[in-house]
């Protein structure tokens, strides 16, 4: 990679620094910097511009075309054309996971209904990481946690079971925590028709109902788990009673008003945690450790877990509960993916999974395509809200960028159908130094930055810099195509740029790939 080559310039100088590239603005000179005169003059109290021009005279390789220094201390890379045309030349593979193990855990909604955009969007960034981190050599496994042993099921029950009432021309009473929305009326019916009537085989009977529903619509997504592991199969395994001796057997849990506490604080925590109520009933945070205890136990190098915003409180408690249970805390990466609003004509859509007015995934897929709910989901960090425009996401034009980027792949394929129509067929004996024109070198830059992206994506455990490096490089492609013609007179230089936009190509279907979006060949 690119940033790896100048790093290894510079560490031949400075082999003990941590070295960091970067790229440069593209409203700047070169194409990489460095910080690096800015560290060493701070540790020897010199003058940054000094030290970055010492730095950059001494500095000699065919890499580099130009080398310049830029206020305050910046040193930036401008790369040498004969460099770029090798690396474009080559295969790359990048192994940073080396095998390592890795269980994501992801989505995990509760079963007391369909499945909403705010979980749609945390199996997005899901599904994405783990087709990015089996890309870079990691063995991965997805992981899907069913919550069927909760109160939240006793509260979808006791509310079926009031619909129930309702079709027999009583009058229900849904509980004060219930569910309201018109799936449960539907729901009922079911039921009714079964004949159930017991609380336990109501509740039964709606776990599997939408946990069969979400595998398939998670399925028709696009999203695949490796395996469905279930809170009930946690109980039954004895992992919560053992949590719970063990926390006992090492003094870090007391009773209080009849409830058991767990010190998180001795964790981090600003509060202890309640494990078991004075009823005698265990809350989340008891058998999500000892869920935890049992995913440890499999032998993943990590695991990483992806949540919704709501549940950012409980960090700290199962952090601390694997620790407490003598693990360390970086055994553990747990990930907020923030909430999703619907926008429509400008204006916010309400969403409440209780009161019914939530949008689910399957609404959203019967408005807009699979891809582009994918992508949009996709189009910001998953720490930061999102708000998916609807109108945008049904356009087919240059103003929806996944359109964008797939019309950028299916157009270079018809300018190769078109070629190989004229005769001429994409050959890799060809002289890559007729490739000068500035619009064409930047499409070079721009390919070869695709493994550095997947490289900072892997890091940070986030697709979106996928998702942005796919839009800057279709308008980069769009912008050459403007100015140059592929196909023409010169039978070398259309071989050079059928090259060059071939690698193009496979780069965009490669990313596309990573983030689960089709990438058609024609539009």
């Amino acid at each position: 990679m690119v940033r790896e080559d100048l790093r290894n310039i510079l560490r031949n100088q400075f082999p003990h620094e941590d070295i960091v590239i970067d790229y440069v603005p593209k409203d700047k000179e070169g194409d990489y910097y460095t910080n690096l005169a800015f560290k060493i003059a701070a540790r020897e109290g010199k003058n940054p511009r000094e030290v970055a021009s010492s730095i950059a005279s001494q500095i000699k390789s065919r890499i580099v075309k130009h080398i310049s220094v830029h206020e305050p201390a910046f040193i930036n890379f401008t790369l040498s054309e004969g460099y770029m045309y090798e690396q474009l030349s080559k295969d790359f593979e990048i192994d940073i996971g080396k095998g390592k193990s890795i269980l994501i855990e992801y989505v995990s909604a509760n079963p007391t209904g369909p499945i909403n955009v705010v979980s749609a969007r945390a199996a997005v960034v899901g599904d994405s990481l783990i087709r990015l981190l089996r890309k870079t050599g990691f063995q991965t496994c997805a992981e899907y946690y069913v919550n069927d042993a909760g109160r939240q099921t006793d509260l979808l029950a006791e509310s079926v079971y009031q619909r129930m009432i309702e079709i027999r021309g009583g009058t229900g009473h849904i509980p004060e925590h219930g569910y309201h929305g018109d799936y449960v009326k539907e729901l009922a019916k079911e039921v009714v028709a079964k004949g159930l009537e017991k609380h336990e085989d109501i509740k039964q009977y709606c776990i599997q109902y939408f946990a069969n529903q979400h595998r398939k619509v998670m399925e028709d997504f696009g999203v695949v788990f490796d395996q469905w592991s279930f809170e009930s199969n946690i109980y039954k395994k004895n992992y919560v009673d053992r949590v719970l001796g063990i926390l006992k057997s090492k003094g870090l849990t007391y009773t209080q008003d009849g409830a058991i506490f767990f010190k998180t604080t001795d964790f981090g925590d600003d509060k202890d945690r309640v494990i078991v109520t004075s009823d005698q009933r265990n809350t989340y945070l008891l058998p999500d450790i000892a869920y935890h205890l049992d995913k440890i136990e499999r032998k993943y190098d990590k695991l990483v877990n992806i949540w919704g915003p709501d549940h950012h409180g409980r960090i700290k408690g199962i952090v601390g509960g694997i620790q407490a249970l003598g693990y360390p805390a970086s055994v553990i990466k747990i990930l907020i993916v923030q909430e999703v609003k619907l926008k429509q004509s400008g204006e916010l859509i309400s969403m409440s999974k209780r009161a019914g007015t939530f949008t689910t995934l399957s609404s959203l897929l019967e408005k807009v395509s699979s891809d582009v709910v994918r992508f949009f989901f996709l189009m910001r960090s998953s720490s930061q809200h999102l708000d998916f425009d609807l109108d945008l996401a049904v356009k087919q034009s240059e103003e929806n960028p996944v359109y964008y980027v797939q019309y950028a792949h299916a157009r270079i394929k018809s300018i190769i159908r078109y070629a190989e129509e004229s005769g001429i067929e994409l050959s890799d004996r060809i002289d890559l130094a007729l490739i000068r024109e500035k619009e064409e070198l930047t499409l070079i830059k721009d390919v070869l930055k695709f493994p550095e992206i997947l490289e900072d994506a892997v890091h940070n455990l986030d697709p979106y810099m996928i998702t942005y490096y796919m839009i800057d490089l279709a308008k980069d492609f769009h912008y050459f195509y403007q100015k140059h013609r592929v196909v023409g007179e010169n039978r070398a230089l259309t071989q050079a740029r059928l090259y060059l936009i071939d690698k193009t190509a496979t780069t965009i279907k490669n990313g596309l790939e990573l983030l689960g979006v089709s990438c058609p060949e024609k539009m």
